[in-house]
């Protein structure tokens, strides 16, 4: 099974932040998310990949070299502040005034987890199919086409 599949769980629990994340700390996710260009991208998956492999759960999985966690975490600070400074700076602005505590930590959660939703979105449907009986996975592909219908616009 792939490695990055394993960590859905952890990323859904260690970013739930983000559900709870401030108005701004939000926007600012939002914001920095649209403004990755494919190898910032590249380097914001890795970090997330990085940043939870220092966990216990997934220390218990694999091991990632602290030359490479370095290496990753110095790439995203330069993606990261690049962005924030030319492309959000007005959302980053709003954090600092009004969610200083714990907005950065609340906008990086909400990257973090949209990140990880692009990356294991299509490997997902594979690996739950064979954890689902039928029954049920037919019952979730129904309910992802009825999803259409009840969506207000």
């Amino acid at each position: 099974m792939n490695k990055r599949l394993l960590f859905l769980p952890i990323v859904l629990c260690a970013f739930s932040a983000s559900a709870n994340a401030g108005q701004y700390a939000e926007e600012l996710g939002v914001c920095v998310y649209k403004n990755l260009t494919s190898s910032d991208k590249t380097v914001m998956t890795q970090w997330a990949f990085v940043t939870l492999g220092k966990t216990k759960a997934a220390r218990q999985i694999t091991v990632i070299p602290d030359a490479k966690t370095k290496e990753v975490n110095q790439k995203a600070k330069a993606a990261l502040s690049r962005i924030m400074t030319q492309n959000c700076a007005k959302e980053a602005t709003k954090v600092a005034l009004h969610e200083s505590k714990d907005g950065l930590k609340n906008a990086a959660a909400t990257l973090a987890l949209r990140l990880a939703q692009d990356e294991l979105s299509d490997k997902m449907d594979a690996s739950l199919s064979g954890l689902l009986n039928p029954g049920t996975a037919n019952v979730l592909k129904g309910a992802e086409v009825l999803k259409g219908f009840f969506e207000k616009r």
